[in-house]
C-alpha cells in the first residue's frame, strides 16, 4: 500500500520521521555557478557558489533532529552534488560523514538512455520546453521512458537505503521526472521546478506502508544557477 503527501516542508517531513518512520531524501544540490552550453560534463567540476554552501549548511541545520539516527549520506559524483552533501552533514553536527559517490544517482541513473544525448538536447537552450514534453508524455530523446525509469530509480535507490534518514544528493531534472513519475507534483512546470534543497522523499511507515512527499526546502526561488 501506498500514500502521497503531495508537496510538504521541512517541519512536515520530520513529523513522518518523529514518528518512527524511515525517510529517505533525495535532494538537489544547492546553488551552482553558471554551466556553459558547450560543457558535456554538465559543469561537473563547477563548485558552490558561497550561496550555495550558506544555504546547503542552513538546509542541514533545519534537519538536525535527524542527526542522531546514523544518517546515510550518498552524492551524485558532479562536485556540485559532493560538495552539497558535504556541507549539510556539517550543517547537522556530522562534519566527518562517509558521501560515497555514485554515479547511479547523477547521469547514470534509471532515467537516463545516454549523457550525450541529453547534452545535444539541451545545449541549444530550451530546457523547461524539452523537459515538458519528458514529464507530460513520458518520452525524450536520450531519456528512458519515464514510467519505467522511475520504477528501476526507486528500486535502485531503496536497495542502497539501510537507515532511518537518508540524504541523496542529485539533480533537479530527474528529482522532477521521479516526482512527475509518482505523482508528488501531479504537473511540473517552471513555477513549481525543484529549487535548490527541494527534494522528492520516500517515507517507509513502521505499518509497512510506503509513500512520498515533494520536500519544499524554502531556502531560495533560484532554479538553474547564476
Amino acid at each position: 500500500m501506498t500514500f502521497n503527501l503531495g508537496e510538504t516542508d521541512v517541519p512536515g517531513i520530520l513529523r513522518e520521521f518523529a514518528g518512527g518512520s524511515r525517510v529517505l531524501l533525495l535532494v538537489r544540490h544547492a546553488e551552482r555557478p553558471h554551466i556553459d552550453n558547450e560543457d558535456r560534463t554538465f559543469g561537473g567540476a563547477l563548485p558552490l557558489t558561497p550561496a550555495g554552501e550558506r544555504m546547503s549548511r542552513d538546509f542541514g541545520a533545519m534537519l538536525r533532529e535527524a542527526a542522531d539516527s546514523g544518517v546515510q549520506f550518498r552524492a551524485s559524483p558532479l562536485l556540485r552534488t559532493v560538495l552539497t552533501a558535504r556541507f549539510v552533514a556539517e550543517g547537522m553536527g556530522l562534519p566527518s560523514a562517509e558521501i560515497p559517490q555514485d554515479e547511479k544517482i547523477g547521469n547514470s541513473c534509471a532515467f537516463v538512455e545516454d549523457p550525450l544525448k541529453i547534452w545535444e538536447l539541451f545545449r541549444d537552450h530550451g530546457f523547461f520546453r524539452k523537459m515538458g514534453v519528458y514529464l507530460e508524455t513520458g518520452e525524450q530523446y536520450g531519456f528512458v521512458p519515464l514510467a519505467e525509469a522511475a520504477d528501476r530509480f526507486e528500486e535502485y535507490v531503496l536497495s542502497l537505503f539501510t537507515g532511518r534518514f537518508g540524504i541523496f544528493t542529485t539533480h533537479d531534472v530527474y528529482i522532477a521526472a521521479y516526482a512527475k513519475g509518482r505523482g508528488m507534483l501531479p504537473k511540473v512546470e517552471v513555477g513549481n521546478w525543484p529549487r535548490f534543497m527541494d527534494s522528492a522523499a520516500i517515507v517507509l511507515r513502521p505499518d509497512g506502508t510506503k509513500g512520498y512527499a515533494f520536500v519544499r526546502a524554502g531556502l531560495t526561488d533560484g532554479i538553474c544557477g547564476v
